[in-house]
């Protein structure tokens, strides 16, 4: 917790002080004078004054003079006695910060929660000033689970020999989410803890970080959680506790990527493609794409676990980054259910009713899978109709106001999926029709047409409208689900059933395959290695084939591979522009495009992820170039940015690699 800089006291010391504002052209270092008495040191949170307006600020540097030739302002308070921000954080901020094009006081602010004083004085008060040191324990017997993977006890040795693998982990059933009284997340642990060393692990939900706790339950380690639902008196007193050494291992969300962990030993990051762990504000960074800078300043192990493997983790894999710890395919065959993707031949043969959203012989799989035990239903969105159409031109139903999506209740009332407004008197934007049909049905529409089927059978369902359920009380019954609310069965469910399965893979944006697949896996994961699962709607055959095969490894190479053709990220770098178009249009024109940099174009923005403050008629513009040329063009961008700051002009967002490009 404490600074190898011992606090300086005295009118002679300068602090350089990180000024917590927005503006690119404020992005620096900032002297500001310490006055006698003041405990100052690097990583402390002061008040400052510029311009005559008050800012907090962090402490980056301590030093006997300024190069500034003028008269210096004082520090005018020192808002926290226990610096927050060590030299592993800010060496990771500056790296982030350079790396995407943002201004480094935003990835601090990141990293810091908001200050609570009622939390740091009871940290305070238990706190006796020195880091602790891990707790290792005796080394047991390994968890038989390894035998599965040819670089398990490998990995396991290295790791208690202090050294740093990293690895993409494809999982079996059972480890996540965790089903396993002895779970092999123990045995990471335990070999880190042997080299001294800690671990964090970061997962999707506050939910998942309930049910990983639960496996440390029986152990002798400090655990320390961080979750988005925790208090803001919680989230300080937890950050300072991390700080102080006082966890063995840190279990958390997004935002604990950041965790000031000292002594860090391995990275756990569980299903690393959920967009649950991409964070919507700048720098607009994976909880993986953080934690694999982080292993790389820290020299710390990395390990992304998934049922699935994403682009970008084979793509760690390719390059050399990381090893892939995968299981032999007969494994991975018996520990798994069966998967039918049935395809136009199969549903030919049923006739009409073979093309039907629910197939006669999905329905009677159901029917027969109920007898050994609860079936799941994925469907892919909540309510009762997700999406409409006209009737007369099979144009997209659109909100009057943002042009989102819409969507019907079962009374017939439509409202927009993005903004929430009601659309009375709808008319077709195309045809001016005012009768529309439903495309996609959603989880209420669907128990009601199942308890209508199955009428002694017990339906639960589990969606973000009605209530995400953690675990089955009770092994029967029928069970419908969106994506990431599916709920655990104590003893896995017998069967599974994905509909409407072309709602994801029909999608034009680049990561509707590896979603689907990462969505599909999580549901085969939760069922009996002697159950069975179906996908129902799948049109395109090499998505199909891996399923059937269980092998999401060879897809997602297929999809990077498909990738590098195409000259897309993670093939090669991408740094989109987003704003106001007068602004963007500037903005492109005043910036100097490096060599082998290219622009690709600009287009309108739509979506519900298009802030207000981009103006009226956002846009994005977008730029290409491989990735030993992305240094210089993302200097560019900055720099351009500071120019217009200084300026006054209208300012854009930059994102730099982008998991959508429109």
């Amino acid at each position: 917790m404490t600074s190898n800089q011992p606090s300086l006291l005295g009118d002679q010391l300068v602090a350089r002080v990180l000024v917590d504002t927005n503006l690119p052209h404020l992005d620096r270092l900032f002297d500001y004078r310490i006055p006698a008495g003041m405990a100052v040191q690097t990583g402390s949170l002061v008040r400052v004054k510029m311009a005559g307006r008050r800012y907090n600020g962090i402490v980056v540097e301590v030093v006997s003079e300024s190069e500034f030739g003028g008269k210096l302002a004082e520090i005018e308070r020192l808002v926290s006695p226990i610096p927050l921000v060590n030299e592993a954080m800010l060496t990771l901020a500056r790296d982030i910060a350079k790396r995407n094009a943002v201004a480094l006081a935003k990835v601090v602010d990141a990293m810091i929660p908001d200050r609570h004083a009622g939390a740091e004085k009871k940290f305070l008060e238990q706190w006796d000033g020195v880091q602790q040191v891990p707790t290792p324990t005796e080394v047991e017997q390994r968890n038989d689970w390894w035998r599965y993977y040819a670089g398990g006890p490998a990995l396991l040795e290295r790791l208690s020999k202090g050294q740093s693998p990293r690895a993409v982990w494809q999982l079996l059933p059972k480890v996540y989410p965790p089903r396993m009284a002895d779970h092999p997340l123990l045995d990471i642990v335990q070999a880190v803890l042997e080299s001294t060393r800690r671990v964090l692990v970061i997962v999707p939900t506050a939910m998942d970080v309930d049910r990983v706790e639960a496996i440390f339950q029986d152990s002798p380690w400090r655990v320390i959680t961080q979750k988005a639902t925790d208090t803001k008196y919680r989230r300080f007193k937890s950050f300072l506790e991390i700080q102080a050494g006082m966890a063995d291992v840190v279990i958390g969300t997004r935002s604990a990527a950041y965790a000031p962990l000292p002594n860090l030993g391995a990275i756990v990051v569980f299903d690393p493609a959920d967009d649950r762990l991409d964070d919507p504000q700048a720098p607009y960074l994976s909880a993986l794409e953080i934690s694999v800078r982080r292993a790389h300043l820290e020299r710390c192990s990395l390990i992304a676990a998934g049922m699935s493997v994403s682009i970008a983790q084979a793509q760690l894999v390719r390059t050399g980054w990381a090893a892939a710890l995968l299981p032999d395919h007969e494994v991975m065959r018996a520990q798994t259910a069966v998967v039918r993707v049935p395809d136009e031949f199969d549903r030919d043969r049923e006739g009409a009713a073979g093309h039907s959203r629910i197939p006669p012989s999905v329905q009677s799989f159901i029917r027969d899978s109920l007898q050994r035990g609860p079936v799941l239903v994925h469907v892919p969105s909540r309510g009762w109709v997700s999406v409409i159409v006209c009737d007369r031109c099979g144009e997209l139903g659109r909100c009057h106001h943002c042009h989102g999506p819409l969507r019907a209740s079962a009374r017939g009332q439509l409202t927009c999926s993005w903004c929430s407004r009601p659309q009375v008197n709808w008319r077709c934007h195309n045809c001016a029709s005012t009768v529309w049909r439903s495309t996609r049905v959603g989880s209420a529409r669907t128990a009601e047409e199942f308890g209508r089927a199955l009428p002694r059978v017990l339906i639960e369902t589990s969606d973000a409208e009605h209530q995400v359920i953690d675990e089955l009380k009770r092994d029967t019954g029928l069970v419908i689900a969106t994506p990431g609310a599916e709920p655990i069965s104590p003893s896995g469910y017998a069967a599974a059933v994905v509909l409407d399965a072309s709602a994801i893979l029909g999608r034009p944006e680049l990561w509707a395959p590896e979603e689907a697949m990462r969505r599909w896996m999580n549901v085969l994961g939760l069922v009996r290695p002697d159950g069975q699962m179906i996908v129902v709607g799948v049109r395109d055959s090499s998505v199909g084939q891996a399923l059937v095969r269980r092998d999401p490894w060879d897809y997602a190479s297929r999809l990077l591979d498909e990738r590098e053709v195409l000259g897309f990220f993670p093939a090669k770098s991408i740094v989109a522009i987003d704003g106001d178009r007068a602004d963007v249009e500037a903005f492109t024109a005043q910036m100097q495009v490096p060599s082998r940099c290219e622009f690709l174009g600009m287009a309108p923005r739509v979506g519900r992820d298009v802030q207000k403050s981009m103006g009226k008629n956002p846009v994005r513009a977008i730029y290409r170039c491989p990735w030993d040329a992305a240094p210089s063009l993302i200097d560019s961008v900055k720099a351009t940015q500071i120019e217009r700051s200084l300026k006054r002009e209208g300012l854009v967002s930059v994102r730099v690699n982008p998991e959508q490009l429109l």
